[in-house]
């Protein structure tokens, strides 16, 4: 009774503040001189520096939603009513403002979308007695219009002419369109596992996103801190591919409660409409108005063919780069992707030759980072670089591509081989490495972590920065433990290059 009561006490003292701070948008003669109210027309900024110095690990990066407590509720009263009838609300919320605060340089944009992002990370996460309770992925977008009265009734947004509202549609910050803002669920103490292995993809010359830190507040609530990203969408497609490969389709994988992403015939395909419950295993993001699905049809039909060869798979997929994708996800331990829960991945076909490439995505299970999940064999340290099982469900990899990854008799059996032996051998295998990335990352975060009191979804976790593991970490492997372990399952599993076939 008095731990509830001491709980309470803390959600009241630290999240009634959303009563306080009621802000409207933000005039620009309220506004410090360090403050940049970038939608004046007077202002002009490098939006690519300003994404540079927003996802540079050294930097220290704050975010501000300036929203009524209406729109905070609204946020809310929409998760508890598309729960029932088992869908998800797409609508953003209006913030009136939302300052960026980098390296101590204020950036102010006003009317910026907000709404919860994610499956099972989505909760109750506010009431009006507590204010906000919970912790919750959000996603932010710059380019809402706010003009649908069915959505915003008395909020709804009045453009002066069809080139004003056409500019909010394109408007971006830091050259995106929206941010992911995500807490940090596993518990990563380290905080950082998840951007590190997407620097391992990028340094293997795979397309990852960014993902940096951030403190993030709503109406002057604290809510610690936040891992922030670049969203995998056409804007991500041009900036890491070269323009030969723009224009292709992109899908985002995901299961379904009656099929699961396996590139097998049953595997459905569209344009997911969360809203209406409508999902499907490949949720296209590019190409909406105009694709008919030609190259993910085909590539299934030719990895589904009973006596498929290595020419037809290489005509439909760049299996160097599927091989290095497998070996990279397994070496890092990473639970939840193609491979261990048909999840979490993005396939991208190349509008230069029309195969299919894999992109990775919210790469959270990983290096050790165990708290809540299923994890047999801890992190995959201690099962085979080979194992055919899916982890979740207890049944046989189903997957055809993979099966000619992980197999020993697999077309791409010695790639992947070859591959997990770099990864290991490689700076990005020693605990040194890890900690020249984490440390400055640490010194700028480690006093802005909240109390595990302050909201209820964290009241199990320790939230101290460390690189150690253990009970007193949330159970999961300290980063060493995990890199030797690892590396000492692929060399023990891995045959050495001389006497592979």
């Amino acid at each position: 009774m008095k731990t509830m009561m001491k709980i309470a006490a803390c959600l009241v003292t630290g999240c009634l503040l959303l009563g306080i701070l009621t802000m409207a948008r933000v005039p620009a003669d309220m506004l410090s001189e360090d403050c940049i109210l970038v939608d004046q027309p007077s202002v002009t900024i490098d939006e690519q520096a300003i994404y540079q110095e927003l996802f540079d690990p050294h930097s220290l990066v704050e975010i501000e939603l300036h929203m009524s407590k209406e729109q905070v509720a609204d946020i809310q009263r929409e998760y508890e009513y598309y729960r029932q009838v088992g869908a998800k609300s797409t609508t953003y919320r209006i913030a009136d403002s939302v300052t960026f605060t980098i390296n101590g340089k204020k950036y102010v944009i006003e009317e910026v979308g907000v709404r919860m992002k994610g499956a099972k990370s989505r909760c109750n996460f506010y009431n009006d007695v507590l204010g906000v309770y919970n912790l919750t992925n959000l996603l932010i977008s710059f380019n809402q219009t706010f003009d649908d009265t069915n959505e915003y009734g008395l909020e709804t947004r009045v453009w002066n002419s069809k080139q004003e509202r056409k500019k909010r549609e394109n408007r971006t910050f830091a050259t995106l369109q929206t941010m992911e803002l995500k807490w940090n669920q596993t518990a990563d103490n380290t905080y950082v596992r998840n951007s590190y292995v997407h620097e391992v993809f990028r340094s293997n010359g795979i397309p990852a996103q960014q993902c940096r830190l951030t403190t993030l507040s709503i109406r002057g609530c604290k809510m610690g801190i936040f891992r922030l990203f670049e969203p995998v969408d056409e804007t991500f497609i041009r900036r890491y591919f070269l323009p030969r490969d723009w224009g292709g389709d992109l899908y985002k994988a995901k299961g379904t409660e009656t099929s699961l992403a396996t590139f097998r015939p049953y595997t459905t395909y569209g344009v997911v409409k969360k809203d209406k419950s409508e999902y499907y295993n490949y949720d296209l993001h590019t190409n909406i108005l105009t694709s008919e699905h030609e190259s993910l049809r085909h590539l299934i039909e030719v990895v589904n063919r009973p006596q498929v060869t290595r020419e037809e798979l290489e005509s439909v997929i760049d299996t160097d780069w599927l091989s290095r994708f497998t070996a990279i996800n397994f070496a890092m331990g990473n639970m939840d992707d193609l491979r261990c829960n048909y999840n979490n991945y993005f396939v991208y076909f190349r509008g230069s030759d029309g195969k299919a490439v894999f992109i990775p995505y919210d790469c959270e299970i990983v290096m050790g980072a165990i708290y809540s999940w299923n994890t047999p064999g801890r992190g995959l340290t201690e099962v085979s670089p080979y194992f055919t099982s899916h982890f979740e469900f207890s049944i046989e990899q189903d997957n055809p591509i993979m099966l000619q990854v992980i197999l020993p008799d697999g077309y791409y059996n010695d790639q992947y081989n070859a591959f997990l032996r770099d990864i290991v051998q490689s700076k990005w295998f020693r605990p040194a490495t890890f900690e020249a990335y984490y440390r400055p990352i640490a010194v700028n975060y480690s006093d802005k972590v909240i109390s595990k009191y302050n909201y209820m979804s964290t009241i199990h976790m320790n939230l101290d920065f460390s690189m150690e593991g253990g009970p007193a970490y949330n159970g999961n492997l300290s980063i060493a433990e995990f890199m030797e372990k690892m590396k000492q399952n692929i060399e023990r599993n891995v045959p050495p290059a001389e006497t592979e076939s």
